[in-house]
């Protein structure tokens, strides 16, 4: 199957400027040439003289420059999975005609959730004072102004050097086959023969040219039997995914374009068993680079203990999965929706919880969430709906974008008890203007339930969670 992301394109421009030559040209007869127009006194020409060019408001240097390299460079990088480079002014400055269009629309830079909802770290989202001064610079004509005023930043780095503990690499390189989408999965058997964490994380693309996402799970010792039966009924390295590892494994860590090393909240980490199995999950796009080999790497950081174990847990009506109570998604629907509410202390919750020794009576904290929709989904909410008829927003995302999928980590962790609900509802559009390209051709609305495949849909949140 073919689907056609949504991605810009890369486009060119073409700047023509032509200046006149104030010189008089040799037809010029030395009357005119010193006179002017006929009745002009000599000396003067007719015209005002130009005025002074306007102080810009910001310059690149100055202003623009820091916002550009904080939340726009680290995926406008050379050779990378952007379409152009915005590492310098000559970079912006080639393009700076598209860029008002993407600011004041939102999906540059691309950041999902709604900040309404919660304060989340590492946000990639342009705050208002930082998009009125680039587009207020753009509008003016993105003037450069003086290298010698660029900001100087005397902040200390935050925390030690990112020191990884453990290297886990894809088993062989991988050039996809499927254009331009290719989900493919990669098991890597788990070298420690001990009980470890993982604390920390970095995952290091081997070519950033096709590698659009990334998301690395863990399946438990007696799943490693099947995920090793699907890797070797499928021809060449790994075995084709999507959505998900192809079992119920627990989400690890991910990687978007942009993405640096990440620390797990403090004091926490994800527990991980011998005999298990890491399955790297990658997304190659080939839109904008030809084929090529690739072999990606993990990097981890690992400890013996943490003070408080943490794992992820799935917020999902589980008979939408069995089919005992179909998430059905109707033909031409353009807002069909499914919602659940699933009770802090539903038995399985709370089986998951006691694997962290949280009690069937004690609360447990959220520090960081996701949500995962295919490609008809168009919103997804996570909340936490309280005993007293209270709701607190975990995570909203009101223009769901397959592409950009990712966890995000609450500044504040978050408390549920025992009494309360985890709440979450999806919207899709399965309109004939809002489906996916299949071979060259659009394909017909049709009803769509659960499933793996890409035609298929889902509607499941992740709670990354731990003791209080």
């Amino acid at each position: 199957m073919t689907r056609v992301p949504t991605l810009l394109p890369l486009c060119t421009f073409v700047l023509s400027i032509s200046c006149g030559d104030s010189t008089p040209s040799e037809q010029d007869s030395p009357d005119t040439a010193s006179t002017g127009a006929e009745g002009d006194p000599p000396g003067d020409t007719g015209s005002e003289a130009e005025p002074e060019p306007a102080t810009p408001t910001y310059t690149y240097w100055r202003d623009a420059k820091s916002i550009i390299d904080a939340k726009c460079a680290n995926c406008h990088q050379p050779d990378d999975i952007a379409p152009f480079p915005l590492v310098n002014y000559d970079d912006v400055q080639a393009v700076a005609a598209v860029l008002p269009a993407s600011l004041q629309g939102q999906t540059m830079p691309p950041w999902p959730p709604d900040s309404s909802c919660q304060d989340y770290a590492h946000s990639r989202a342009l705050d208002p004072q930082e998009q009125q001064v680039l587009l207020t610079w753009l509008d003016e004509g993105a003037p450069e102004g003086d290298p010698s005023q660029a900001p100087t930043s005397d902040d200390e780095p935050s925390g030690p050097a990112f020191t990884p503990t453990l290297s886990i690499e894809m088993p062989e390189p991988y050039t996809p086959t499927a254009e331009p989408d290719d989900y493919r999965c990669f098991p890597v058997a788990w070298p420690e023969s001990d009980t470890r964490f993982i604390t920390g994380y970095q995952v290091i693309p081997g070519n950033r040219s096709i590698v659009h996402h990334v998301i690395v799970f863990n399946a438990s010792a007696d799943l490693a039997d099947e995920v090793a039966q699907m890797d070797a009924d499928d021809p060449g390295p790994g075995y084709t995914c999507f959505g998900n590892a192809g079992v119920q494994a627990q989400s690890v860590s991910s990687w978007v374009p942009g993405s640096n090393a990440s620390a797990l909240p403090e004091g926490t980490g994800v527990q991980i068993e011998p005999g298990s199995v890491m399955i790297i999950q990658m997304h190659y796009n080939t839109l904008s680079s030809e084929p090529a080999s690739d072999q990606t790497r993990l990097e981890l950081v690992l400890a013996d203990q943490v003070e408080r174990p943490a794992l992820t847990l799935p917020v999902v009506n589980f008979q939408w999965i069995t089919g005992g109570e179909p998430m059905h998604i109707p033909a031409g629907d353009p807002a069909a929706r499914h919602s659940f509410d699933l009770s802090a202390s539903n038995p399985f919750v709370r089986q998951q919880l006691n694997r962290l020794g949280i009690e069937s009576d004690e609360p447990f904290l959220v520090h960081g969430a996701g949500l995962h929709m295919h490609y008809l989904g168009t919103q997804g909410l996570l909340s936490v709906l309280r005993d007293d008829g209270a709701e607190d927003c975990v995570l909203q995302i009101d223009q769901w974008d397959f592409g950009w999928q990712g966890s995000y980590t609450l500044r504040e962790p978050l408390r549920v008890d025992p009494q309360d609900q985890l709440h979450i509802s999806c919207t899709w559009d399965n309109s004939a203007s809002n489906q996916p390209t299949v071979d060259g051709e659009v394909l017909p609305p049709q009803d769509v339930e659960w499933g793996e495949g890409t035609t298929d849909e889902m509607c499941l949140g992740s709670l990354y969670v731990s003791a209080e």
